[in-house]
């Protein structure tokens, strides 16, 4: 798969649906024709889903850059939205320093993650979140949260109150940010809360 190609069909999907695809959305077209760009198993196979996943955001948060550096626009990246959006000169995008986004350009990050760290990764997150749950969130949306936060799967409420305040310090539209995201970190904090409020009982 060339870089440029995946850039071109990023673009194509993200004019087609101006009101945001989720990640699992672009994958799956990006998987079909006229693309054809991921492999047919890539949301089945631990290991692909990884590497297919980190490709797309590698090439998302480059897009970025480049639409940014350019004025041209603005990209809302995460897992349950992303979208293009008008260039605004506080998108902050090339001055602010985002974890998820070194971590995302960052092809070691993609090299040295083989399918024992995969599969180890999802072992310990099962054992941590067996058990019946109750009126909790179920398992893989606490773990969503806990990924959208950057933060360990042990973190208390009080980790994930600092996080939810910087983050929303950065992402609210007031200072900028994306509508979108705003919104998803605060569906990401009431599902936290409700996890650990239920996990201390």
């Amino acid at each position: 798969m060339r870089h440029l190609d995946l850039e071109q069909a990023l673009l194509e999907i993200l004019d087609q649906h101006p009101q945001g695809q989720s990640e699992y959305q672009i994958l799956k077209l990006l998987q079909d024709p006229p693309y054809g760009l991921f492999d047919k198993n890539c949301l089945s196979d631990p290991l692909l889903l990884f590497q297919s996943h980190f490709v797309l955001f590698h090439v998302l948060y480059s897009l970025r850059a480049d639409l940014l550096l350019n004025k041209q626009a603005d990209i809302c990246i995460n897992a349950s939205v992303i979208q293009r959006l008008p260039y605004h000169s506080n998108a902050g995008g090339l001055a602010t320093v985002n974890k998820l986004e070194v971590y995302y350009l960052d092809w070691n990050n993609f090299a040295q993650t083989k399918e024992d760290d995969v599969e180890n990764l999802l072992d310990t997150f099962w054992q941590k979140m067996a058990g019946n749950l109750g009126d909790t969130p179920d398992s893989s949306t606490v773990a969503e949260a806990y990924m959208a936060f950057d933060l360990p799967m042990d973190s208390d409420i009080s980790l994930v109150k600092t996080r939810y305040h910087k983050l929303q310090h950065v992402h609210h539209p007031d200072k900028g940010g994306c509508h979108h995201q705003a919104q998803d970190i605060e569906q990401q904090f009431q599902v936290l809360k409700s996890y650990l409020k239920h996990k201390s009982v």
